[in-house]
């Protein structure tokens, strides 16, 4: 079915139950996991003149997805999936999930949404949604 799978984390909830099924998924298809972390990163900091502080928020964000997106390479060993993951920075995480599926050659991206509703979607949006509108291989959303 997919050879390859990439697997966006952020290392919540929702996101851990989404890193399960995703191995259980590709050990049963004899898939290869390819698990991605966004630090986002907003390209202008709030406050004039705290760019050290910026720079160490930056560095806390990047050590933060490193660590979620190092959940699954014992989970992923554990069921015998051939993973390997990757945690990169940028100022969307739908962009880098799509780019990192094509650098991959990644034939499907496996995700969860927060379902994020009201005032937080309208100004937010959601990177699902992003992701679904954007990517040109199969995405699977789970919720």
């Amino acid at each position: 079915m997919f050879k390859k799978i990439l697997l966006a984390t952020d290392g919540s909830e929702l996101s851990d139950k989404a890193v399960q099924a995703t191995l259980q998924f590709a050990k049963e298809h004899g898939s290869k996991v390819i698990g991605l972390s966004v630090a986002t990163i907003y390209p202008y900091f709030p406050v004039y003149g705290m760019e050290a502080i910026s720079g160490e928020f930056v560095d806390a964000i990047s050590k933060e997805a490193e660590k979620n997106v190092q959940k699954i390479v014992p989970l992923a060993a554990a069921l015998g999936v051939d993973a390997e993951v990757h945690a990169v920075e940028g100022t969307s995480a739908s962009a880098e999930i799509i780019k990192a599926a094509d650098k991959y050659q990644c034939d499907a991206i496996f995700m969860a949404s927060h379902g994020r509703t009201g005032l937080d979607k309208l100004l937010l949006g959601s990177e699902a949604q992003k992701v679904l509108i954007y990517s040109k291989i199969p995405v699977t959303i789970f919720k």
